[in-house]
């Protein structure tokens, strides 16, 4: 480097150090009076404006001058008015709770544009007092995948959050932090409704110390009305409605919903200038609530017919809404259970008949190969399956059992079995089914690939296995918006990829424990050559959503508990050779003190019940001496309480 450049350099370094020192003595929020937006905030350290954080540059009585990464701009500032790079607006110093009522009307709906690909929006939180470590927490569920990724931190030294959020439509979401509770609440609700879109920004000013929340951004109108006229729908308790059959349910609802609407109506009475989307998201969230009560009333079995939700669902014409479908709250959980309704009650199980005379149909056409030898026993064979008797609905209903599909006799099964290809067409049989069934409620096209998307993706995050050939035909087939179809080839790559490296997954040796049968010998011999460590110990399956859920949080729970001497151990539940291993090699659940048992039904259920398994998943800590604590471990998602349980069993010695 040669003088000159370390000159220039020096000095490009004093000057950033002079502007990082550079303060304004300035405490204000201004509104923009025309168009009654949270223009800009100026603070004796830092500006906001635009959603951006600013150091001065310059500061004076009437002038000051911004600069972020390059950008420079100067305010000057009169009584009631300033003027940004020249462009002058009428103000005024912001001071009550929350923004006041916008003086236009604003008819924007929401807008129900989908991207081809995700696209990353910012959020922003600043708090006032300036505070670090302030948790701060938002969740977005994902629209292909049953799942919600949360955005959870702490504020870094000055109070400020953020975060970026990949989107490929206007999404909702809701904003909690550990200051903004004591500012607003509805009942014991402390959530803060926002929608963000790909692209865009938002930031919330939180003011710890005098208690208001200001929003700032394209999409901030919305969530600054709801501050200060809150109204979510009516969610019904959990109890509750486990207890309720379907009349008693609807009158109930009807009853707090005329409540809701009479408010919501004099609200809209008293302040006729409130924005389009308020009022769709209030209708919207009310809607939303009720969906989500309602697709739950699945489970209510014997007090509840699938019949009368689905019913109930297309009477209230709950497929057809105004607001885009990521905006809403809970709506997501409506679709699976409302989806899940239609399939068990179009899919119960029933005579295997249909399906025979769907498979000679496709031999006729062409579109199956089967030989004379087959076609004729499958014929044969139609009278008694015919004959076969099948479980009435309401009878499995009242047990809490349901079955889906269909009953084929011996002799078919033996046939059907010795082909993958036939036995493929069960299973292909079964997915047109689940199609036609989602058919019938009538949805939307872009509702309807979102559904198939979800099915789609549920079934291999169950099964764990990547899509057989016959079920990424149905996918391309029936889902063909870009985002959605590409997310869910991604996910089935990643389980791919996922098989191929289980191949190489090494597990103990099982055959020490081939004589063993008492639950209490198969733990001691398991447990063995750890003695001296702590044993974290995870029952799991994998069918069992929740244990995989937990499982994600493995690699950070191991990265923070490093320190400490210990072995993971994983017994794996009633799970296939194949899935067991992919699970392993999907979730990063390898390394020299990763442990994997998968062993047969009988030794793993001898197993559990010496450890006190009551549900999936179950975790415990072994002792450095081989000792089981009889209680609970904490989840992955807890690694200090899992290191404080650890340090008291240390200090209890």
């Amino acid at each position: 480097m040669n003088k000159k450049t370390i000159i220039t350099t020096l000095l490009a370094l004093v000057t950033m150090a002079g502007q990082g020192q550079v303060k304004s003595g300035l405490d204000l929020c201004l509104r923009d009076e025309t168009t009654g937006e949270w223009l800009i905030g100026l603070f004796d350290e830092y500006a906001i404006y635009d959603c951006e954080y600013w150091n001065y540059a310059e500061t004076g009585k009437d002038r000051v001058v911004l600069t972020k990464d390059g950008q420079r701009k100067e305010i000057r500032m009169k009584k009631n008015a300033i003027s940004i790079d020249g462009v002058k607006h009428k103000t005024s110093v912001l001071t009550s709770k929350f923004l006041p009522d916008y003086p236009a009307k604003d008819g924007m709906a929401f807008d129900g544009t989908w991207l081809d690909s995700e696209q990353e929006a910012t959020l922003r939180v600043v708090h006032r007092s300036g505070m670090a470590g302030i948790r701060t927490i938002t969740n977005f569920h994902n629209i292909v995948k049953k799942d919600v990724k949360s955005y959870a931190a702490i504020s870094d030294s000055i109070g400020r959050y953020e975060a970026h959020v990949p989107l490929v439509a206007q999404t909702g979401s809701m904003l909690f932090t550990n200051a903004t509770q004591n500012i607003y609440h509805l009942g014991n609700w402390v959530w803060i409704p926002y929608v963000i879109g790909p692209g865009d920004k938002i930031l919330f000013f939180v003011d710890d110390i005098e208690g208001r929340i200001y929003v700032m951004g394209k999409t901030a109108r919305m969530t600054n009305e709801f501050l200060n006229y809150p109204m979510y729908g009516y969610s019904m308790d959990y109890d509750e409605r486990k207890q309720l059959d379907f009349a008693t349910f609807i009158n109930k609802y009807n009853d707090e919903e005329r409540l809701l609407l009479q408010h919501r109506d004099s609200v809209l009475v008293a302040h006729p200038l409130l924005s389009k989307r308020y009022k769709d998201y209030t209708a919207g969230i009310m809607m939303s609530f009720f969906a989500h009560d309602l697709g739950q009333l699945r489970f209510n079995r014997g007090k509840v017919k699938r019949e009368e939700v689905l019913g109930e669902a297309v009477r209230r014409d709950l497929f057809n809404i105004d607001v885009p479908y990521m905006v809403l709250e809970r709506y997501d959980f409506f679709l699976d259970d409302i989806s899940d309704a239609a399939i068990q009650d179009y899919c119960r199980i029933g005579s295997g008949v249909p399906f025979l005379h769907h498979i000679l149909q496709k031999a006729r056409d062409g579109r199956l190969k089967l030989s004379n030898d087959e076609i004729s026993l499958i014929q044969s064979e139609l009278p008694a399956e015919e004959a076969i008797e099948i479980p009435r609905q309401e009878l499995l209903d009242s047990v809490g059992i349901w079955i889906e599909g269909f009953y084929l006799t011996d002799t078919l099964n033996a046939m059907f079995g010795s082909r993958p290809e036939l036995f493929n067409e069960i299973l292909a049989y079964y997915q047109q089914r689940r199609l036609a069934a989602l058919d019938s409620l009538d949805l939307p096209p872009l509702l309807r690939e979102i559904v198939i998307a979800r099915m789609m993706t549920d079934k291999i995050t169950h099964d764990v296995k990547p899509m057989e050939d016959y079920q990424l035909q149905i996918l391309r087939e029936n889902v063909h918006q870009p985002y959605l179809l590409s997310e869910v080839l991604k996910f089935n790559d990643q389980l791919i990829a996922a098989c191929k490296a289980a191949e190489a997954i090494v597990t103990p040796d099982p055959r020490p424990l081939a004589d063993l049968t008492e639950g209490e010998d198969i733990f001691n011999k398991i447990v063995e050559p750890y003695r001296g460590r702590y044993i974290y110990l995870d029952v799991w399956g994998t069918w069992c959503a929740p244990c995989k859920q937990m499982m994600t949080f493995v690699p950070q729970m191991k990265e923070q508990l490093k320190d400490l001497d210990i072995v993971y151990l994983y017994l794996c539940n009633r799970s296939s050779e194949e899935s067991w291993k992919t699970a392993i090699s999907q979730f990063h659940l390898t390394g020299e003190n990763c442990i994997h048992y998968n062993l047969p039904d009988n030794q793993q259920s001898a197993l559990e019940r010496y450890i006190g398994v009551g549900g999936y998943p179950t975790y415990k800590i072994v002792m450095p001496n081989g000792k089981l604590l009889p209680t609970q471990a904490p989840r992955p998602d807890h690694p200090e309480a899992i290191r404080k349980m650890i340090e008291e069993t240390k200090s209890n010695k």
